[in-house]
């Protein structure tokens, strides 16, 4: 049987924030598009993903302490590298406008700042 898997998806509040989220999101937040799936609890090679704060700004993390930020809640469990035979794609950090942080499966951050590398990679299939 498959491990249970949950929908991230990436939301913009228009001017003001990029927010990823397996969760309802506020009001005001406009669903962007998929950044893959994560699994609901641990699983061989994965890692947990942190949804944080700073700033008003939201980001992901593998560090349950948010890089000394704002906890805001467990996402799932992304996979700490590709898994042969499972589908999936890279889950990047990246910055715009020097201080907006969002997630993207662009390695090159949708012609923004590549900020570090994947976080883990998410289920496609």
């Amino acid at each position: 049987m498959a491990a249970a898997q949950l929908d991230l998806y990436r939301y913009l509040k228009p001017g003001k924030d990029h927010l990823s989220s397996v969760w309802h999101v506020p009001d005001g937040y406009n669903r962007e598009g998929s950044m893959g799936r994560l699994y609901t609890a641990p699983t061989p090679g994965t890692h947990p993903l942190y949804l944080c704060t700073v700033r008003g700004d939201h980001f992901l993390t593998g560090d349950v302490n948010c890089e000394g930020q704002q906890y805001v809640t467990r996402l799932g469990w992304i996979q700490d590298s590709p898994q042969p035979g499972v589908p999936s794609a890279p889950l990047y950090r990246c910055l715009a406008s020097g201080r907006q942080i969002f997630e993207s499966t662009d390695p090159n951050c949708e012609g923004m700042t590549n900020a570090g590398g994947p976080l883990g990679y998410t289920l496609t299939g």
